[in-house]
């Protein structure tokens, strides 16, 4: 687990973004709010939207998308990530996450079915960390200090 990770604010604008992703190398950060609890994340694949709609013609007409999102959104608001200006209207809501009490198996599991790279480690609903794939491997590898890849090495 990668304790106190990079995460940002519901305001934070995506170009700032872009910015912390490449710079820092990351795939995805938490989106949190001022006490520490997880809101949504915003990953690569979620920033990704801006060049596809630029780019690529959609495959629906326009009058079946505006119908299925009319019919179908939950809250009557459906933001277009592509159309997006800050990370509350680009971010995944609801993220998966796993506690620091899970086995890595779990976050394995996780990370497979939700096809994500990283999961944000939440204890008592706040952010304490973060795994990511690359945690997992390093646990099969045999690392003696990655036994348990949420346990905080302080």
């Amino acid at each position: 687990m990668t304790p106190n990770p990079v995460s940002v604010g519901p305001g934070a604008p995506v170009a700032a973004l872009v910015d912390l992703l490449i710079e820092k190398d990351l795939n995805g950060v938490p989106v949190v709010d001022k006490s520490g609890r997880v809101l949504g994340m915003v990953t690569t694949g979620d920033l990704i939207h801006r060049v596809a709609d630029e780019h690529v013609p959609s495959r629906e007409p326009v009058w079946r998308e505006s119908f299925y999102k009319s019919v179908f959104r939950r809250d009557g608001y459906d933001p277009n990530p592509a159309e997006g200006a800050t990370a509350a209207e680009v971010m995944s809501r609801d993220p998966a996450y796993v506690t620091p009490s899970d086995d890595m198996a779990v976050a394995a599991r996780l990370l497979l079915e939700h096809r994500v790279k990283s999961l944000p480690v939440l204890e008592e609903g706040r952010l304490v960390g973060m795994v990511s794939r690359l945690d997992l491997l390093r646990c099969l590898r045999g690392h003696p200090d990655c036994c348990n890849p949420f346990k905080r090495h302080d």
